[in-house]
C-alpha cells in the first residue's frame, strides 16, 4: 500500500468511515467480490434503525478491512459512535482467559488435566465424583452454577462454592458457568502472584498491541467508554446501571480495531507478526470442542471452521466470529441489545463476498420478530371456579382489564406479560401462554390459571403449598436478575425479569427445594423460606438470596 493510501486509511478509521483493502485477494474478480460485500456491510450498519451505538469491524489475516459505525455512544448527549469508541465485551473475555492459561501450560506452569485445587487449595467443594480440573472449568463441564451475583468479581466466590455439591461427574454435561471462569482467573493469580487483570494486560493485550483495551471495568472508565442501555418493558431504552467488574469471566473493555487484532491471532491459530502467542499444540487444544461445541472459552461451529463467542454485561453486547478457512473475522460491538438478524445478514454477506459466490442464498427468517400485538391477548379467560378475567385492546395499542365495568389500563412487563402496580390486593402480573400456532390459550396470575374461552385448554389446580411462593423476587443491589414465580397447571415456574423467554418449569427436589425440570442435570437450585403473612419472603437461588418485592 502506498504512503498516501495508508494516510487515507488512517484518516478514514479516525472518522469511523472504515477502509477496505482486500488483502490476499487472488484475482481482480475475487477482490471485487469482497469489496462489494464490504460496501454492503457498511450500508447495512449505517442504515440500521434506532439510536443505539453499533460498531462493526471486518479483518482478514493481515489487516483491518472495514470499520462501520452507527448510532450514539451516549444517546442523551447525542454523542456519535466512532471507530475509537470503547465497549465492554462481556463473555468474549473468556477466550482471553483461556489463552492466558494455555500460555502458562506452554511454560509447564499450568496443567488443564489436574485438579484445579492444585492451584486453588482453598477450593474444595463437596463432591462424590472426581476432582474438578481446569479442563472441566474451561469447557463448562464442571457442574458448577452459572453466576453468583452477590460474590461475582470477589475472591469470596472460592469459599462460597465450597458449600456447593455438583450433581454429576466433571465432563458428563455442559452447563455454562461464569463462576467456573472466575475460578480460572484466581488460579492464574496464584500461579503468577499478580492480579489477573495485570496478567492479562502483560500476556495478551500488550503482546497484541491492544493499547486501547482495558482488562477490567472500574471507575476510571466512567465517561471514557460508551454509555450502555437496557431495554425497558415498553420497548424504549434506559441507561444501564454502572458497576465495577474485575473477574476473568467478562471484564474486558475494547475497541473494534483492538478486537480485530485479537481476531487476527485466532485466524492465525495463535500466530502473530511478532511470534506465536501460544504454541500450535496449545491452540489445537484451545479450539477443540468438548461438549455442545464448546472448547476453551470459545464456541466451535461449522465443523471446526468457525470460532465464535458472544458477550453481554451491564447493557453492552458484543459478538466475535473468526472464519478460519475463509480467512476473515467480524467483530460487532454495541451499547445495547445486538440485532441478531442484522448480525446474521452481515456474516452471510461476508461469506458470499469472500467465496465469490453471489448466488448463495441469504439466511432465512432474518427479519426481527415484532412484539405481539395487544389484540392477540384480548378475550375472556375462565378459571376452575368459573371466575373470569376479561382483557381488551384499547385504541392506543395497549391492553386493559375489565374491573367493575371499567377498563383498567395494564402496563406491559414483557413479551407475554402485563401487569398492575398499585391495587388494593397488591401488585398483579398476568403471564399469557400460546400454543404452537401462536394463539393465546391461557393466562396465569400467581397461582391461579385461566383458560381462554374456546381454546379447549384444560386447567389443573395449584397445590396449596405453592400459593405462598408465587410473586416477584429481587436481588439487593445492581447486579443479578430478578425472577417472577408462578404456577401453571399445578407446576411451579420461574421467569427472569427482563427476559422474553418462556417461564421455566421447576420440579420439587426435596427439603423445600426445587430444580429446573429441564435439563434434569442442571446444577442450579431454588429454595424458599421466611414466611410472613402467608408469603415466602426470601428465595435462595443456588445460595444467592433474592427477596420478595411488591412489584408485578
Amino acid at each position: 500500500m502506498s504512503r498516501m493510501m495508508r494516510l487515507i486509511a488512517v484518516l478514514s478509521l479516525s472518522l469511523g468511515l472504515g477502509f477496505a483493502v482486500p488483502a490476499g485477494a487472488e484475482t481482480p474478480k475475487a477482490a471485487a467480490s469482497l469489496d462489494a460485500a464490504l460496501d454492503d456491510v457498511r450500508t447495512m450498519v449505517e442504515t440500521a434503525p434506532g439510536d443505539l451505538g453499533l460498531v462493526v469491524a471486518v479483518t482478514d489475516r493481515d489487516r483491518l478491512l472495514l470499520v462501520a459505525t452507527h448510532g450514539y455512544a451516549d444517546i442523551g448527549r447525542r454523542l456519535p459512535v466512532t471507530a475509537e469508541t470503547r465497549f465492554a465485551i462481556g463473555s468474549i473475555s473468556k477466550s482471553f482467559t483461556a489463552i492466558t492459561l494455555m500460555q502458562l501450560a506452554d511454560e509447564g506452569r499450568f496443567d488443564p488435566n489436574v485438579p484445579i485445587a492444585r492451584y486453588l487449595p482453598d477450593f474444595h467443594p463437596k463432591t462424590r465424583f472426581s476432582a474438578i480440573s481446569g479442563h472441566a472449568l474451561m469447557t463448562h463441564t464442571a457442574g458448577l452454577p452459572n453466576y453468583l451475583s452477590d460474590v461475582a468479581s470477589m475472591r469470596f466466590l472460592i469459599t462460597a462454592l465450597n458449600g456447593f455439591e455438583p450433581r454429576y461427574a466433571p465432563g458428563a454435561h455442559f452447563w455454562y458457568s461464569n463462576s467456573g471462569y472466575q475460578l480460572l482467573g484466581y488460579a492464574a493469580e496464584r500461579i503468577e502472584h499478580l492480579p489477573f487483570p495485570l496478567i492479562l494486560q502483560q500476556r495478551v493485550l500488550d503482546r497484541l498491541g491492544m493499547t486501547a483495551t482495558a482488562p477490567q471495568i472500574d471507575d476510571r472508565l466512567r465517561g471514557q467508554i460508551a454509555t450502555s442501555y437496557e431495554r425497558r418493558t415498553d420497548g424504549s431504552y434506559a441507561e444501564a446501571p454502572w458497576f465495577d467488574y474485575l473477574a476473568s469471566d467478562g471484564a474486558i473493555v475494547s475497541t473494534a480495531a483492538d478486537m480485530s487484532a485479537y481476531a487476527r491471532m485466532l485466524l492465525g491459530r495463535g500466530a502473530t507478526p511478532a511470534g506465536r502467542l501460544i504454541s500450535a499444540r496449545a491452540f489445537d487444544r484451545f479450539s477443540t470442542p468438548a461438549l455442545d461445541n464448546y472448547a476453551y472459552g470459545i464456541e466451535v461451529s461449522d465443523h471446526g471452521q468457525v470460532l465464535e463467542h458472544g458477550g453481554s454485561i451491564a447493557g453492552f453486547q458484543a459478538h466475535l466470529e473468526a472464519h478460519l478457512p475463509d480467512g476473515f473475522a467480524v467483530v460487532l460491538l454495541s451499547n445495547g441489545p445486538l440485532d441478531e438478524a442484522l448480525s446474521e445478514r452481515i456474516v452471510a454477506r461476508l461469506v458470499r463476498g469472500v467465496r465469490g459466490d453471489q448466488k448463495q442464498a441469504e439466511p432465512r427468517n432474518i427479519a426481527p420478530k415484532p412484539r405481539a400485538d395487544a389484540a392477540s391477548f384480548a378475550g375472556r379467560f375462565v378459571d376452575l371456579k368459573e371466575e373470569a378475567l376479561v382483557f381488551a385492546a384499547d385504541s392506543a395499542g395497549g391492553l386493559t382489564l375489565e374491573q367493575k365495568g371499567a377498563a383498567v389500563p395494564l402496563t406491559r412487563l414483557g413479551e407475554n406479560v402485563w401487569g398492575l402496580y398499585l391495587t388494593p390486593t397488591g401488585p398483579r402480573a398476568f403471564t399469557f401462554f400460546r400454543d404452537g400456532s401462536g394463539a393465546v390459550t391461557d393466562v396465569v396470575e400467581g397461582a391461579s390459571g385461566y383458560a381462554k374461552q374456546g381454546s379447549g385448554r384444560a386447567l389443573v389446580a395449584a397445590p396449596a403449598a405453592y400459593r405462598r411462593l408465587v410473586g416477584r423476587y429481587k436481588a439487593h443491589g445492581e447486579e443479578g436478575q430478578g425472577v417472577r414465580v408462578l404456577v401453571r397447571n399445578g407446576r411451579l415456574m420461574t421467569a427472569y425479569i427482563g427476559s422474553d423467554g418462556d417461564p421455566a418449569l421447576l420440579d420439587e427436589a426435596g427439603a423445600g427445594r426445587f430444580r429446573f425440570a429441564e435439563p434434569t442435570f442442571a446444577p442450579e437450585w431454588f429454595g424458599f423460606d421466611t414466611v410472613i403473612d402467608g408469603q415466602a419472603q426470601r428465595l435462595m437461588t443456588t445460595g444467592m438470596a433474592l427477596y420478595r418485592i411488591d412489584l408485578p
